[in-house]
Protein backbone atom coordinates (compact mmCIF):
# COMPACT_ATOMS: atom_id res chain seq x y z
CA UNK A 1 0.00 0.00 0.00
CA UNK A 2 1.43 3.18 -0.40
CA UNK A 3 1.69 5.75 1.83
CA UNK A 4 -0.62 9.25 1.50
CA UNK A 5 2.55 11.46 1.36
CA UNK A 6 0.30 14.79 1.77
CA UNK A 7 -0.59 13.55 5.14
CA UNK A 8 1.37 13.86 8.23
CA UNK A 9 0.61 11.16 10.57
CA UNK A 10 1.83 13.52 14.32
CA UNK A 11 -0.53 16.17 13.96
CA UNK A 12 -3.40 14.00 12.00
CA UNK A 13 -4.09 16.63 9.05
CA UNK A 14 -3.16 17.38 5.58
CA UNK A 15 0.71 18.94 4.52
CA UNK A 16 -0.88 22.14 2.41
CA UNK A 17 2.79 24.06 2.98
CA UNK A 18 5.83 22.92 1.11
CA UNK A 19 7.54 22.22 4.44
CA UNK A 20 4.27 20.54 6.32
CA UNK A 21 4.71 21.24 9.90
CA UNK A 22 8.08 22.31 10.14
CA UNK A 23 7.39 25.20 7.99
CA UNK A 24 6.53 27.25 11.50
CA UNK A 25 9.84 26.53 13.05
CA UNK A 26 12.15 27.10 9.65
CA UNK A 27 10.23 30.29 9.28
CA UNK A 28 10.40 31.15 12.68
CA UNK A 29 14.38 30.54 13.27
CA UNK A 30 14.22 32.74 9.89
CA UNK A 31 12.28 36.01 11.29
CA UNK A 32 14.50 35.51 14.69
CA UNK A 33 17.63 35.89 12.58
CA UNK A 34 16.23 38.78 10.89
CA UNK A 35 15.13 40.46 13.53
CA UNK A 36 18.99 40.15 15.60
CA UNK A 37 20.39 40.85 12.82
CA UNK A 38 18.86 44.04 12.19
CA UNK A 39 18.66 44.87 15.97
CA UNK A 40 22.25 44.75 15.63
CA UNK A 41 22.52 47.58 13.14
CA UNK A 42 19.52 49.58 13.89
CA UNK A 43 18.98 50.04 17.87
CA UNK A 44 21.37 51.08 20.03
CA UNK A 45 20.61 51.67 24.15
CA UNK A 46 19.41 54.79 25.55
CA UNK A 47 22.22 57.99 26.42
CA UNK A 48 20.46 57.33 30.17
CA UNK A 49 21.59 53.45 29.98
CA UNK A 50 25.15 53.41 28.36
CA UNK A 51 27.52 53.62 31.73
CA UNK A 52 28.96 56.59 31.96
CA UNK A 53 32.94 56.90 33.90
CA UNK A 54 34.69 60.46 35.31
CA UNK A 55 37.61 60.68 37.30
CA UNK A 56 41.26 61.20 36.52
CA UNK A 57 41.36 57.47 35.22
CA UNK A 58 38.01 57.10 34.52
CA UNK A 59 37.29 54.64 37.52
CA UNK A 60 34.68 56.41 38.63
CA UNK A 61 31.15 55.75 37.51
CA UNK A 62 28.32 58.04 37.33
CA UNK A 63 25.25 57.77 38.60
CA UNK A 64 22.41 59.69 37.22
CA UNK A 65 19.41 60.49 39.79
CA UNK A 66 16.40 58.70 39.73
CA UNK A 67 14.52 62.61 38.59
CA UNK A 68 16.94 62.77 35.86
CA UNK A 69 15.12 60.54 33.57
CA UNK A 70 11.15 61.84 33.20
CA UNK A 71 10.75 58.99 31.48
CA UNK A 72 11.39 56.24 34.68
CA UNK A 73 7.94 57.91 36.14
CA UNK A 74 5.40 55.83 33.03
CA UNK A 75 7.40 52.82 33.67
CA UNK A 76 3.73 51.54 35.56
CA UNK A 77 1.53 52.97 32.52
CA UNK A 78 4.36 51.01 30.33
CA UNK A 79 3.75 48.05 32.17
CA UNK A 80 0.34 48.14 32.24
CA UNK A 81 0.01 48.79 28.42
CA UNK A 82 2.07 45.77 28.27
CA UNK A 83 -0.07 43.73 30.40
CA UNK A 84 -3.15 44.70 28.01
CA UNK A 85 -1.38 43.17 25.35
CA UNK A 86 -0.01 40.11 26.63
CA UNK A 87 -3.08 39.26 29.87
CA UNK A 88 -5.73 41.42 28.47
CA UNK A 89 -5.87 40.66 24.55
CA UNK A 90 -4.93 37.33 25.25
CA UNK A 91 -7.66 35.91 28.35
CA UNK A 92 -10.39 37.94 25.97
CA UNK A 93 -9.29 35.64 22.70
CA UNK A 94 -9.73 32.40 25.35
CA UNK A 95 -13.79 32.81 24.26
CA UNK A 96 -13.84 29.86 21.97
CA UNK A 97 -14.49 26.26 23.21
CA UNK A 98 -11.74 24.56 20.54
CA UNK A 99 -9.19 27.55 20.22
CA UNK A 100 -8.99 29.31 24.05
CA UNK A 101 -4.99 27.55 23.90
CA UNK A 102 -4.34 28.93 20.11
CA UNK A 103 -5.75 32.42 21.27
CA UNK A 104 -3.98 32.69 24.32
CA UNK A 105 -0.64 31.26 23.17
CA UNK A 106 -0.49 32.81 19.76
CA UNK A 107 -0.96 36.33 21.20
CA UNK A 108 1.66 35.12 23.15
CA UNK A 109 4.04 34.63 20.55
CA UNK A 110 2.79 37.71 18.44
CA UNK A 111 3.79 39.89 21.48
CA UNK A 112 6.95 38.37 21.84
CA UNK A 113 7.86 39.25 18.14
CA UNK A 114 6.13 42.19 17.81
CA UNK A 115 7.83 44.04 20.82
CA UNK A 116 11.29 43.62 19.24
CA UNK A 117 10.42 43.77 15.09
CA UNK A 118 8.98 46.98 16.24
CA UNK A 119 12.18 48.81 17.44
CA UNK A 120 13.90 48.04 13.59
CA UNK A 121 10.61 49.24 12.17
CA UNK A 122 11.21 52.61 13.73
CA UNK A 123 14.42 53.04 12.43
CA UNK A 124 13.56 51.98 8.64
CA UNK A 125 10.26 53.82 8.42
CA UNK A 126 12.85 56.99 9.78
CA UNK A 127 15.12 56.20 7.07
CA UNK A 128 12.62 56.08 4.47
CA UNK A 129 11.34 59.11 5.38
CA UNK A 130 14.53 61.39 6.35
CA UNK A 131 16.66 60.26 4.13
CA UNK A 132 19.21 59.30 6.44
CA UNK A 133 20.34 56.49 9.16
CA UNK A 134 19.23 56.90 12.80
CA UNK A 135 19.36 54.07 15.32
CA UNK A 136 16.67 53.50 17.29
CA UNK A 137 17.26 54.51 21.12
CA UNK A 138 16.05 51.63 23.03
CA UNK A 139 14.20 53.52 26.21
CA UNK A 140 10.82 53.55 27.74
CA UNK A 141 9.65 55.78 24.90
CA UNK A 142 10.43 53.21 22.22
CA UNK A 143 9.10 49.73 24.55
CA UNK A 144 5.40 51.86 25.08
CA UNK A 145 5.37 52.40 21.19
CA UNK A 146 5.85 49.07 20.65
CA UNK A 147 2.96 48.19 23.15
CA UNK A 148 0.56 50.83 20.70
CA UNK A 149 1.90 48.92 17.62
CA UNK A 150 1.56 45.35 18.89
CA UNK A 151 -1.91 46.12 19.75
CA UNK A 152 -2.87 46.92 16.37
CA UNK A 153 -1.03 43.15 15.75
CA UNK A 154 -3.38 41.73 17.73
CA UNK A 155 -6.63 43.50 16.94
CA UNK A 156 -5.92 41.68 13.45
CA UNK A 157 -5.62 38.83 14.63
CA UNK A 158 -8.73 39.33 16.30
CA UNK A 159 -10.27 39.51 12.77
CA UNK A 160 -8.61 36.54 11.52
CA UNK A 161 -8.62 34.41 14.74
CA UNK A 162 -8.36 30.92 13.50
CA UNK A 163 -7.87 31.31 10.40
CA UNK A 164 -3.77 31.76 10.00
CA UNK A 165 -1.31 28.99 11.29
CA UNK A 166 1.41 29.71 13.21
CA UNK A 167 3.67 30.42 10.28
CA UNK A 168 1.57 32.73 8.69
CA UNK A 169 1.40 34.70 12.31
CA UNK A 170 5.04 35.53 11.40
CA UNK A 171 4.73 36.48 8.29
CA UNK A 172 2.00 39.11 9.51
CA UNK A 173 4.25 39.99 12.76
CA UNK A 174 6.88 41.18 10.07
CA UNK A 175 4.42 42.98 7.63
CA UNK A 176 1.91 44.84 9.76
CA UNK A 177 4.22 46.82 12.40
CA UNK A 178 6.19 48.42 9.17
CA UNK A 179 3.27 49.11 7.62
CA UNK A 180 2.21 50.78 10.84
CA UNK A 181 4.72 52.95 11.18
CA UNK A 182 4.73 54.18 8.02
CA UNK A 183 0.21 55.26 8.16
CA UNK A 184 1.56 56.82 11.95
CA UNK A 185 4.03 59.17 10.14
CA UNK A 186 1.84 60.06 7.72
CA UNK A 187 -1.08 60.74 10.08
CA UNK A 188 1.02 62.42 12.37
CA UNK A 189 3.69 64.42 10.42
CA UNK A 190 2.31 65.19 6.73
CA UNK A 191 -1.90 65.46 8.51
CA UNK A 192 -0.68 67.11 11.37
CA UNK A 193 -3.06 64.85 13.77
CA UNK A 194 -2.98 63.59 17.19
CA UNK A 195 -3.95 60.31 18.37
CA UNK A 196 -3.03 59.83 21.69
CA UNK A 197 -4.67 56.91 22.30
CA UNK A 198 -4.49 55.55 19.38
CA UNK A 199 -8.58 55.52 17.94
CA UNK A 200 -7.66 55.38 14.31
CA UNK A 201 -3.64 54.42 14.45
CA UNK A 202 -4.11 51.64 16.26
CA UNK A 203 -7.73 50.58 16.80
CA UNK A 204 -8.99 51.35 13.41
CA UNK A 205 -5.68 50.51 11.57
CA UNK A 206 -5.45 47.02 13.28
CA UNK A 207 -9.73 46.23 13.05
CA UNK A 208 -9.08 47.46 8.87
CA UNK A 209 -5.95 45.47 8.47
CA UNK A 210 -7.73 42.52 9.35
CA UNK A 211 -10.48 43.01 7.23
CA UNK A 212 -8.24 42.85 4.48
CA UNK A 213 -6.24 39.79 5.47
CA UNK A 214 -9.67 38.22 5.95
CA UNK A 215 -10.13 38.87 2.08
CA UNK A 216 -6.42 38.49 1.04
CA UNK A 217 -6.83 34.84 2.32
CA UNK A 218 -10.19 34.07 0.92
CA UNK A 219 -11.54 32.28 3.92
CA UNK A 220 -15.59 31.73 3.82
CA UNK A 221 -17.67 31.68 7.03
CA UNK A 222 -20.26 28.86 4.90
CA UNK A 223 -16.87 27.04 4.81
CA UNK A 224 -16.18 27.04 9.09
CA UNK A 225 -17.37 23.93 10.77
CA UNK A 226 -20.50 24.95 12.96
CA UNK A 227 -19.04 23.07 15.67
CA UNK A 228 -15.62 24.86 15.99
CA UNK A 229 -17.76 28.51 16.36
CA UNK A 230 -19.38 27.44 19.87
CA UNK A 231 -17.89 29.10 22.82
CA UNK A 232 -18.42 27.76 26.45
CA UNK A 233 -18.76 29.23 29.86
CA UNK A 234 -15.58 28.26 30.90
CA UNK A 235 -14.18 30.18 27.82
CA UNK A 236 -16.65 33.02 27.97
CA UNK A 237 -15.11 33.81 32.06
CA UNK A 238 -11.69 33.40 30.92
CA UNK A 239 -12.74 35.94 28.22
CA UNK A 240 -14.37 38.28 30.91
CA UNK A 241 -10.93 38.46 32.40
CA UNK A 242 -9.31 39.88 29.35
CA UNK A 243 -12.12 42.35 29.69
CA UNK A 244 -11.26 43.57 32.56
CA UNK A 245 -7.90 43.64 32.60
CA UNK A 246 -7.99 45.86 28.86
CA UNK A 247 -10.89 47.87 31.02
CA UNK A 248 -8.77 48.89 34.25
CA UNK A 249 -5.52 49.37 32.47
CA UNK A 250 -6.60 51.58 29.38
CA UNK A 251 -6.13 54.73 30.51
CA UNK A 252 -2.47 53.74 30.89
CA UNK A 253 -2.58 52.80 27.56
CA UNK A 254 -3.84 55.95 26.61
CA UNK A 255 -1.44 58.29 28.49
CA UNK A 256 1.60 56.61 28.32
CA UNK A 257 3.88 58.07 26.22
CA UNK A 258 2.76 61.58 27.31
CA UNK A 259 5.47 61.13 30.32
CA UNK A 260 7.48 64.88 29.12
CA UNK A 261 3.60 66.71 29.70
CA UNK A 262 2.25 66.33 33.30
CA UNK A 263 -0.88 67.96 33.05
CA UNK A 264 -1.71 66.65 29.83
CA UNK A 265 -1.05 63.29 30.77
CA UNK A 266 -3.42 63.76 34.18
CA UNK A 267 -5.92 65.07 31.05
CA UNK A 268 -5.85 61.88 29.36
CA UNK A 269 -6.05 59.51 31.99
CA UNK A 270 -9.10 61.45 33.69
CA UNK A 271 -11.14 61.52 29.98
CA UNK A 272 -9.94 57.75 29.40
CA UNK A 273 -11.27 56.96 32.94
CA UNK A 274 -15.36 58.72 32.32
CA UNK A 275 -15.27 57.28 28.84
CA UNK A 276 -14.55 53.68 29.33
CA UNK A 277 -16.52 53.90 32.96
CA UNK A 278 -19.50 55.62 30.52
CA UNK A 279 -19.52 52.64 27.91
CA UNK A 280 -19.69 49.88 30.61
CA UNK A 281 -23.12 51.42 31.55
CA UNK A 282 -24.36 52.40 27.77
CA UNK A 283 -23.29 48.98 26.24
CA UNK A 284 -24.76 46.65 28.85
CA UNK A 285 -27.82 48.78 28.56
CA UNK A 286 -28.17 48.57 24.75
CA UNK A 287 -27.67 45.13 25.15
CA UNK A 288 -30.09 44.60 27.73
CA UNK A 289 -32.65 46.28 25.22
CA UNK A 290 -31.47 44.48 22.34
CA UNK A 291 -31.96 40.85 23.36
CA UNK A 292 -35.29 40.98 25.20
CA UNK A 293 -34.23 41.94 28.47
CA UNK A 294 -31.22 39.74 28.71
CA UNK A 295 -27.52 40.48 28.50
CA UNK A 296 -25.24 38.77 25.72
CA UNK A 297 -21.64 38.00 27.14
CA UNK A 298 -20.01 39.02 23.42
CA UNK A 299 -21.13 42.49 24.00
CA UNK A 300 -20.23 42.25 27.51
CA UNK A 301 -16.98 41.27 26.91
CA UNK A 302 -16.24 43.74 24.30
CA UNK A 303 -18.84 46.50 23.80
CA UNK A 304 -18.06 47.73 27.50
CA UNK A 305 -14.58 48.52 26.02
CA UNK A 306 -16.21 51.06 23.29
CA UNK A 307 -15.45 53.66 25.08
CA UNK A 308 -11.43 53.40 25.50
CA UNK A 309 -10.91 53.07 22.02
CA UNK A 310 -13.17 56.31 21.13
CA UNK A 311 -11.62 58.59 22.87
CA UNK A 312 -8.42 58.07 21.81
CA UNK A 313 -7.85 60.84 19.41
CA UNK A 314 -10.01 63.57 22.12
CA UNK A 315 -8.51 61.94 25.10
CA UNK A 316 -5.67 65.01 25.08
CA UNK A 317 -8.31 67.78 24.42
CA UNK A 318 -9.00 70.17 26.92
CA UNK A 319 -13.07 69.60 27.12
CA UNK A 320 -15.20 69.70 29.88
CA UNK A 321 -15.49 66.22 31.30
CA UNK A 322 -19.12 65.65 29.88
CA UNK A 323 -17.82 65.71 26.85
CA UNK A 324 -15.56 61.91 27.42
CA UNK A 325 -19.13 60.76 29.52
CA UNK A 326 -20.85 61.42 26.02
CA UNK A 327 -18.20 60.23 23.45
CA UNK A 328 -17.72 56.90 25.53
CA UNK A 329 -21.48 56.49 26.06
CA UNK A 330 -22.08 56.97 22.89
CA UNK A 331 -19.61 54.21 21.67
CA UNK A 332 -20.62 51.69 23.83
CA UNK A 333 -24.11 51.83 22.19
CA UNK A 334 -23.23 52.09 18.92
CA UNK A 335 -20.64 49.08 19.62
CA UNK A 336 -23.12 46.69 21.13
CA UNK A 337 -25.93 47.13 19.03
CA UNK A 338 -23.67 46.89 15.93
CA UNK A 339 -22.35 43.62 17.32
CA UNK A 340 -25.04 41.38 15.46
CA UNK A 341 -25.43 43.96 12.67
CA UNK A 342 -22.13 43.84 11.06
CA UNK A 343 -21.12 40.73 12.10
CA UNK A 344 -24.23 39.83 10.00
CA UNK A 345 -22.94 42.44 7.31
CA UNK A 346 -19.95 40.51 6.94
CA UNK A 347 -21.10 37.02 6.40
CA UNK A 348 -23.08 38.60 3.88
CA UNK A 349 -19.87 39.52 1.83
CA UNK A 350 -18.18 36.54 2.49
CA UNK A 351 -15.79 37.63 5.18
CA UNK A 352 -16.04 36.33 8.81
CA UNK A 353 -14.48 38.73 12.06
CA UNK A 354 -13.92 35.97 14.19
CA UNK A 355 -13.87 38.07 17.62
CA UNK A 356 -15.76 40.83 16.64
CA UNK A 357 -12.85 43.35 16.46
CA UNK A 358 -14.39 45.33 13.91
CA UNK A 359 -17.13 46.23 16.06
CA UNK A 360 -14.93 46.95 19.14
CA UNK A 361 -11.90 48.75 17.14
CA UNK A 362 -12.69 49.38 14.11
CA UNK A 363 -16.67 51.43 14.23
CA UNK A 364 -15.37 53.12 17.21
CA UNK A 365 -12.17 54.35 15.92
CA UNK A 366 -14.08 55.82 13.53
CA UNK A 367 -16.56 56.73 15.46
CA UNK A 368 -13.90 58.26 18.39
CA UNK A 369 -12.28 60.49 15.34
CA UNK A 370 -15.58 62.02 13.85
CA UNK A 371 -16.58 62.84 17.70
CA UNK A 372 -12.84 64.46 17.84
CA UNK A 373 -13.55 66.26 14.76
CA UNK A 374 -17.02 67.74 15.68
CA UNK A 375 -14.94 68.96 19.37
CA UNK A 376 -12.38 70.72 16.84
CA UNK A 377 -15.74 72.32 14.83
CA UNK A 378 -17.18 73.03 18.28
CA UNK A 379 -14.22 74.69 20.19
CA UNK A 380 -13.78 78.35 21.10
CA UNK A 381 -10.65 78.37 22.97
CA UNK A 382 -8.18 76.05 20.08
CA UNK A 383 -6.86 73.71 23.24
CA UNK A 384 -6.24 70.50 21.63
CA UNK A 385 -3.00 68.96 19.80
CA UNK A 386 -2.19 68.52 16.55
CA UNK A 387 0.67 66.63 16.36
CA UNK A 388 2.70 66.71 19.26
CA UNK A 389 1.68 70.61 20.49
CA UNK A 390 -1.24 72.87 21.01
CA UNK A 391 -2.71 73.65 18.25
CA UNK A 392 -4.02 77.41 17.68
CA UNK A 393 -4.80 80.06 15.26
CA UNK A 394 -1.15 81.04 14.52
CA UNK A 395 -0.27 78.00 13.21
CA UNK A 396 -2.24 78.95 9.96
CA UNK A 397 -4.66 76.28 10.71
CA UNK A 398 -8.24 77.17 11.07
CA UNK A 399 -11.22 75.21 13.31
CA UNK A 400 -12.66 73.76 9.63
CA UNK A 401 -8.98 72.60 7.65
CA UNK A 402 -8.17 70.68 11.02
CA UNK A 403 -11.34 68.41 11.22
CA UNK A 404 -11.08 67.97 7.48
CA UNK A 405 -7.48 66.90 8.21
CA UNK A 406 -8.92 63.95 10.96
CA UNK A 407 -11.40 62.91 8.40
CA UNK A 408 -8.74 62.47 5.81
CA UNK A 409 -6.30 60.98 8.67
CA UNK A 410 -9.17 58.68 8.66
CA UNK A 411 -9.40 57.43 4.91
CA UNK A 412 -5.82 57.34 4.53
CA UNK A 413 -5.71 54.77 7.72
CA UNK A 414 -8.29 52.84 6.51
CA UNK A 415 -7.15 53.36 3.14
CA UNK A 416 -3.44 51.77 3.58
CA UNK A 417 -4.46 49.18 6.48
CA UNK A 418 -7.05 48.00 4.10
CA UNK A 419 -4.70 47.21 1.11
CA UNK A 420 -1.82 46.14 2.87
CA UNK A 421 -3.32 43.84 4.48
CA UNK A 422 -5.12 42.32 2.06
CA UNK A 423 -1.97 42.10 0.19
CA UNK A 424 -0.78 40.09 3.23
CA UNK A 425 -3.46 37.74 2.98
CA UNK A 426 -2.81 37.04 -0.72
CA UNK A 427 1.24 36.61 0.50
CA UNK A 428 0.96 34.33 3.24
CA UNK A 429 -1.38 32.27 0.93
CA UNK A 430 2.52 31.40 -0.68
CA UNK A 431 3.04 27.19 -0.65
CA UNK A 432 5.77 27.80 2.11
CA UNK A 433 3.55 28.87 4.58
CA UNK A 434 1.39 25.93 6.20
CA UNK A 435 -2.72 26.54 5.80
CA UNK A 436 -5.46 25.97 8.04
CA UNK A 437 -7.69 23.55 6.16
CA UNK A 438 -11.28 24.30 5.87
CA UNK A 439 -12.62 21.51 8.25
CA UNK A 440 -9.93 22.80 11.36
CA UNK A 441 -10.49 26.54 11.23
CA UNK A 442 -10.83 27.77 14.47
CA UNK A 443 -9.64 24.61 15.78
CA UNK A 444 -6.41 24.47 17.71
CA UNK A 445 -6.16 20.48 17.79
CA UNK A 446 -3.19 20.47 14.89
CA UNK A 447 -0.91 22.82 16.77
CA UNK A 448 -0.55 21.39 20.65
CA UNK A 449 0.55 18.19 21.78
CA UNK A 450 -2.18 17.02 24.35
CA UNK A 451 -0.16 14.76 26.66
CA UNK A 452 -0.97 13.48 30.33
CA UNK A 453 -1.13 15.58 32.75
CA UNK A 454 -0.16 14.87 36.33
CA UNK A 455 -2.47 14.99 39.20
CA UNK A 456 -2.74 13.48 42.49
CA UNK A 457 -4.78 10.91 43.57
CA UNK A 458 -5.43 9.59 46.56
CA UNK A 459 -4.78 5.84 46.92
CA UNK A 460 -7.65 3.89 49.56
CA UNK A 461 -6.04 3.19 52.97
CA UNK A 462 -5.57 -0.72 53.68
CA UNK A 463 -5.56 -1.62 57.79
CA UNK A 464 -1.63 -2.14 57.50
CA UNK A 465 -0.98 1.39 56.46
CA UNK A 466 -2.26 2.97 59.59
CA UNK A 467 -5.01 5.96 59.63
CA UNK A 468 -2.84 8.17 57.20
CA UNK A 469 -3.56 8.40 53.58
CA UNK A 470 -0.56 8.24 51.21
CA UNK A 471 -0.80 10.52 48.27
CA UNK A 472 0.89 9.08 44.69
CA UNK A 473 1.68 10.96 42.06
CA UNK A 474 0.06 9.70 39.02
CA UNK A 475 -0.49 10.42 35.06
CA UNK A 476 -4.34 11.24 34.09
CA UNK A 477 -5.46 12.48 31.04
CA UNK A 478 -6.62 16.21 30.67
Amino acid sequence: MVADVGYDSLSGRKKSGMLGRFSFPVLGLVAFALVLILFGVCTTLDGNSILKLEGENGTKRVIIPAGANPMMGSYGMMMDATAMCVMGFGFLYAFCRKYSWGGIVFNFLMCGLCFLWCQVCTCIVHVIFSGHFQKTEINLAAMISADLVTAAVLITFGVVYGFVSPCQILVICLIEPLAMKINEHIVIDFLGTSDAGGSILTHAFGAFYGVGLNLGLGIKPKYIPEENRKTNKFGDTFALVGTIVLWMFWPSFNGSLLYDDASVQHRVVVNTYLAICASCVTAMIASHLVHGGKLNILEVQNATLAGGVSIGMSCSYNVNPWVPVLIGGLAGMLSSVGYGKIAEFLENLGMMDSAGAVQLHGIPGVFGAVAAGIVVIATTNNQYFAADTVWTEMDGNTNGKQFGMILLSVLVTIAISFVVGALNGLLVRVPICEKVESHLLIDETPYFELTQGIVYKADPVSQDDGPEERMELMAGKV
